[in-house]
């Protein structure tokens, strides 16, 4: 059952225009458990997609190619600092091993693999991760270097890394209007030892920064509308 504000999200979308602006942090392919790619066809959307996985920022690219979208792609990090970082991630070469789940190339991270049930399911069929060197940005960094100045939604899915980007985010210098990010991996992350951030902070930290938190209604997610909307 939908969270009523992913339902006033979805109210949102549907009368939106080629005006809307999306953030994607996590784009993977852009289709593979994708929640924008429909959207962002149909309604002729603007943003930035960021994906640091190169393979899956080539495919990223090319799924959106012939469209009537105007978006911008970065094959970045985004985290808390502006240089390069170890990511995470699965060889492109798995693919070709029909044992290899077709979900598991979308697990990249800052982190290393966690106690969660895919890394544990990967971890028992001895598929292993390599750390890749990796340009990376801050958001703040990000949202200049592409001249963004208004956001109707930021999405974000990184793997348990989602409440240390959203808490390092200063909110007074742009407020999305929505945010959708994965909760279900933060406090997983933060009881193995990999971040220093609750689930339950994240949400104080947004509802602080003039936010209506909802629930993890399916699962994964939580939607967050900015108040006064």
């Amino acid at each position: 059952m939908k969270d009523n504000l992913e339902i006033e999200l979805d109210d949102y979308i549907k009368n939106s225009n080629e005006s809307f602006f999306v953030v994607q942090i996590g784009a993977n392919d852009g289709k593979m458990a994708d929640p924008i790619y429909n959207k962002a066809v149909r309604y002729g959307w603007g943003g930035v997609l960021v994906e640091p996985v190169k393979y899956l920022y080539d495919r990223l690219v090319n799924n959106y190619k012939n469209t009537n979208t105007s978006l911008k792609f970065e094959n970045s990090v985004i985290t808390t600092h502006t240089g390069t970082i170890d990511f995470y991630q699965f060889p492109v070469e798995l693919e070709s091993d029909e044992e290899f789940p077709f979900w598991a190339n979308g697990m990249g991270s800052i982190l290393k693999p966690f106690n969660s049930p895919g890394h544990n399911t990967l971890k028992n069929k001895n598929f292993e991760m390599v750390k890749q060197k990796t340009p990376c940005l801050t958001f703040e960094d990000l949202i200049r270097k592409y001249n963004v100045n208004n956001i109707d939604l930021l999405q974000i899915d990184i793997e348990g890394y989602d409440g240390t980007l959203l808490t390092s985010i200063d909110f007074s210098s742009i407020k999305p209007k929505f945010i959708r990010y994965e909760d279900k991996h933060i406090d997983t992350a933060l009881r193995d030892g990999l971040t220093t951030v609750s689930s339950q902070q994240v949400v104080e930290y947004l509802k602080a920064n003039g936010y209506h938190v909802g629930d993890r209604s399916n699962g994964f997610d939580r939607v967050c509308k900015l108040k006064n909307l």
